[in-house]
């Protein structure tokens, strides 16, 4: 929705982030584990393995020889969290991008709390352990280990992993490729369906591959929230109708869950019916959706634009859902990028049965 100008500014902001001079991070973990911290330590490597918004990631090894990947935050961050989300918000009524009727403040309260929330490290540190015990029976997946005794709200230590990053996967086989994000979109589901706990940042960086196991190594649960049962059983509902492909049942569902707003269906009820066609084409299909065939990506755009024109009729959904959706969205960008094919339907069936039996048992 951004002008080009200001998203490309954006781009710059987002793709310029530098690492604390060594003075600085000397006294950050001075005043988190005390002035004589390194002797805790066999080795720590100043220099981050990677740097970021909002922290950067440093590997170190303890006495006993295990290794560790310690985020340590930003000085500052988490007081200027509510100057930078009013900054955007400012940006956004400046630039004409949204209309003036669209009410943002519960949207920017909501960014607000889930920053404030990706800031709190001993909170991170929580969601880590609780994903690491909900993904302990399934070999598909590598969640770090928490290492506490290092961890405090401002720096967030765990267990070092070997992989590469996701995105490398490009150079991969089909079926390498096809597998990771196999595993990507069952974890999605179950976390919507099956944990109602969902890590909401689709970042790449988040996600990590180790060749010789196939396994997903997960990283950063800063995002992670709670998705309201509302949202899942709209969810649900939503995409049930589509697996039957039943256009009428798929509008229905879609405004209960608040992805369309009242008026754009009163107002453009052909544009929706046929955006509704194109994603049921797909989605009844008997073979594996092919990620990386964008082709139907522009009628779904042409249409969409026609309903944008129509500003009148702009909604926001239940933010609940766009924080859902960020994560949904995200992992099939990522699939997208990879070429991927996956037969999502087949598993949206096994899903759904599972949790059918489940609720008989």
């Amino acid at each position: 929705m951004l002008p080009a100008e200001l998203t490309q500014i954006l781009a710059r902001l987002r793709d310029r982030a530098h690492h604390m001079p060594p003075t600085q991070l000397q006294q950050v973990l001075a005043r988190e584990w005390g002035a004589d911290w390194r002797r805790r330590f066999a080795y720590f490597n100043a220099t981050p393995l990677a740097a970021a918004s909002i922290g950067q990631v440093h590997r170190a090894r303890l006495p006993d020889g295990r290794e560790l990947a310690i985020k340590v935050q930003y000085p500052g961050v988490r007081e200027s969290i509510d100057a930078d989300v009013d900054n955007v918000a400012t940006l956004l009524r400046v630039s004409g991008a949204l209309p003036k009727e669209l009410d943002l403040a519960p949207m920017l309260a909501e960014a607000k709390r889930q920053l404030r929330e990706e800031a709190d490290y001993l909170r991170e540190g929580e969601q880590l352990r609780l994903f690491g015990t909900l993904l302990a029976d399934s070999p598909h997946y590598v969640v770090p280990t928490l290492e506490p005794e290092f961890t405090t709200d401002r720096v967030l230590a765990m267990s070092f992993v070997e992989g590469i990053p996701i995105e490398s996967l490009g150079a991969s086989t089909q079926d390498v490729r096809d597998g990771a994000m196999r595993s990507l979109i069952a974890l999605v589901l179950r976390e919507l369906f099956e944990f109602r706990l969902m890590q909401t940042d689709p970042n790449f960086a988040n996600y990590r591959f180790q060749p010789a196991t196939g396994r997903l190594v997960l990283l950063d649960f800063g995002a992670t929230r709670t998705v309201g049962e509302d949202t899942a059983v709209g969810y649900r509902r939503l995409l049930e109708a589509g697996l039957a492909g039943d256009r009428d049942a798929v509008r229905d569902a879609a405004v209960a869950a608040g992805f369309l707003g009242e008026a754009a269906v009163t107002r453009h009820r052909p544009l929706v019916d046929r955006m509704i066609d194109v994603i049921l084409v797909e989605l009844t299909r008997d073979a594996a959706f092919d990620f990386g065939d964008r082709a139907f990506v522009g009628a779904l755009r042409d249409q969409g634009m026609a309903m944008a024109a129509d500003r009148e009729t702009w909604h926001i959904p239940p933010i609940d859902t766009l924080f859902v959706q960020r994560k949904i969205s995200g992992t099939a960008l990522l699939a997208a990028r990879l070429g991927a094919r996956v037969d999502a339907r087949s598993m949206l069936v096994e899903q759904f049965g599972r949790m059918t039996a489940q609720a008989e048992m």
